[in-house]
């Protein structure tokens, strides 16, 4: 191998010797030209496959800032179910004496309160207690203070249906109101 080399070369330096001034300036520059854009491939491929390495690692980054998101807002659902069921575990309200008490706060007089318990499937943990109230000739501004009173309570209850009728009496602005207000309870083990 060595010596095929070596021939190669003498043959490449008879020819060059043999070759006139001015043909040997053309081949110096056309060698000089190859070796330049050797030269120019080379750090264009190098530049081009930093490149693409730096693109990969943005890519990569973004990624695991998604992530690290992603984790952030699973530790504060994670947070607030463990809160809720805190509340729910605590939730001991008795719906009917609460929503009376309340009532009778506000002086909104309820002609009518009817309560459910939903049935409870196996396999359930939490079972939904329903009130059915009438309430007739009550002011907006009471309606709205009651309903803000039931939903901001230290209990778990929650306005699930709301009717409200205007009434058309002379000089009175007052509506007749059928409302279902809910709470919610863990299934004892029985």
């Amino acid at each position: 191998m060595k010596k095929r080399f070596l021939q190669l070369r003498d043959a490449i330096k008879l020819w060059y010797e043999g070759l006139s001034q001015k043909e040997k300036l053309v081949v110096v520059i056309f060698m000089s030209v190859v070796f330049a854009l050797i030269i120019i491939l080379s750090i264009v491929m190098v530049s081009s496959a930093i490149n693409s390495r730096y693109m990969d690692i943005e890519e990569k980054e973004k990624k695991l800032n998604e992530i690290i998101a992603q984790k952030d807002r699973y530790r504060e659902a994670e947070q607030a179910q463990r809160v809720f069921e805190q509340r729910l575990k605590n939730n001991n309200v008795n719906l009917f004496s609460f929503v009376e008490e309340l009532s009778r706060k506000l002086q909104i007089d309820i002609s009518d309160m009817n309560e459910r318990n939903s049935p409870v499937q196996k396999g359930d943990k939490i079972q939904e207690q329903t009130l059915e109230l009438n309430i007739l000739k009550v002011s907006m501004d009471r309606l709205v203070d009651f309903m803000k009173e039931l939903e901001r309570s230290q209990y778990l209850i929650k306005i699930k249906k709301l009717k409200i009728n205007t009434r058309f009496e002379k000089d009175t602005r007052t509506l007749n109101v059928n409302m279902v207000v809910a709470t919610y309870k863990p299934v004892s083990k029985e």
